[in-house]
This record gives C-alpha cells, structure tokens and sequence, in this order.
C-alpha cells in the first residue's frame, strides 16, 4: 500500500521547523501527488501562525505550484482550532474564502475565555483523566467537547476533523453521524493516538462515513510518514474507497 497524498503538515509558520518549500521537496522525493500545508489557527498560543502571516503563506503556494505544475499539486490550507462551545473556530470567514482546505481539531493553550478553561488546564496536568477527576466531571467535559464540534462542523465547510479524541474526550460516534451528513472526513492520525485502529473501526459502522489520512509532519523528513496510519487503517478494516487520499 503507498499513499501518494498528505493532507495534514506543518512548517515555521506555526509548530514546524521547515519551509514549505522544505515540505514539498521531501513530498516529491517520496513520491507523492498532492500535499497540504496546514498550519495551526492563530489561537493556538505560542504555535499557531501570525494571521498577518497569512498572505505571505498564501503567495509563497502560489508560487511553489508554479514551480511544481505537472509534478505536484499543493494545497493552501489551515488547522483551525475550535475556540468556543457554540463550535468558533479562529479562522476568518476573509482567509477561509482563500483557502483549498480546511482542517479543525481542539488543542491544549487555545484562547478559550471561560470555555471551561479550567477544567481544561486541570485535563492538562492529569494523564490518567478518568482516575483522576470525577466521573461526573469528565462526562460533563466530554458533552461540552462533543456538542462544541458538533456545531463547528454544522456551521462551517470543513474537509477533514483532526485526530478526534486525543486529550479531548468527545463521543466520537455522535460526532461521526454529523460528519457523514456534512460530507466531513475523519482523520487517521498518524502522529497522535487518537483515533485509534478500535476506534476507526467503530466509526466506520456509520455507513458513507468517509476518512482522510494525514502525517501531520511537523519535521519535512514526517511527510508522507504514514506507517503508524496504515496500521490503524488495516486494524479498522477498512475498505480504501472510504479513504481521500490516492492509495496505489
């Protein structure tokens, strides 16, 4: 199996440390077809790109697809965090018209206001939630996560939702019915945990439920890595025409 598509990496602008040039040079050596540079929202503090960034960002794909016409094609994209329980994400309606993809997830150190921020930060400091924080609580948080992407995903034109339930618990059938209504891919992770080989295959009980798989390469040498996500793809048992990416 080689996946020849990566729709999830990052790179200086946000949490990476290459260019996207660094990113696209090391896509082609590998042999793939289509990458996606997709950076964090700015509200991921002390990771996420400078929004005034965003038309640097903008004119450097344009001129790398240039470059590259014939050989590559590369995506203009975001990770944008959901920063709100009425699902906002930080991502402007005036940079969302520009963009060729669109990828949103919840990460620790976003600017939540009273969005259960702290609860969140004692989520943080607690690996082992469930033994450690009162059930009650830990359901409580999980309603809040699971209703917050919920309404994101009914109110935005999102293409892929990114590592669901990593350190965030949220009831991932419920929000798979709402992503398979609004033609919403679910990631296979290949960096996080999250969803796992189990999981993938739970949510793929959901008839006409579609998945993406993404390397989310913080490092060029990342790109096109989808060793971990082949694993969880062939423990799910999933059929590859659910899958976005191109598989050869």
């Amino acid at each position: 199996m080689k996946i020849i598509e990566d729709f999830h990496t990052h790179t200086k602008f946000s949490h990476g440390i290459g260019s996207i040039e660094d990113n696209v040079q090391v896509a082609l050596r590998k042999g793939l077809k289509t990458i996606a540079i997709t950076d964090h929202g700015p509200c991921y503090k002390g990771y996420g790109i400078n929004i005034g960034d965003f038309l640097q960002i903008k004119e450097e794909i344009k001129y790398l697809q240039e470059k590259y016409e014939g050989r590559i094609n590369i995506l203009l994209g975001i990770e944008a965090n959901i920063i709100d329980s009425s699902g906002n994400i930080d991502i402007d309606y005036s940079v969302l018209k520009d963009i060729d993809i669109l990828l949103v997830g919840f990460h620790f150190d976003i600017v939540y206001g009273n969005y259960l921020k702290e609860i969140r930060s004692n989520m943080r400091r607690n690996t082992t939630l469930k033994s450690k924080i009162d059930k009650e609580l830990y359901l409580e948080i999980k309603e809040v996560n699971t209703n917050s992407m919920i309404e994101s995903i009914k109110k935005y034109d999102i293409d892929i939702i990114t590592h669901i339930g990593d350190k965030f618990p949220v009831d991932v059938m419920s929000v798979g019915e709402v992503a398979k209504d609004r033609n919403t891919f679910i990631e296979i992770n290949n960096f996080h945990r999250f969803p796992t080989g189990k999981q993938i295959k739970e949510l793929a009980e959901i008839k006409e439920l579609k998945f993406a798989i993404g390397s989310d390469a913080h490092r060029p040498i990342d790109v096109g890595n989808f060793k971990i996500a082949i694993r969880k793809l062939r423990e799910s048992l999933i059929n590859e025409d659910r899958i976005l990416n191109k598989i050869i």
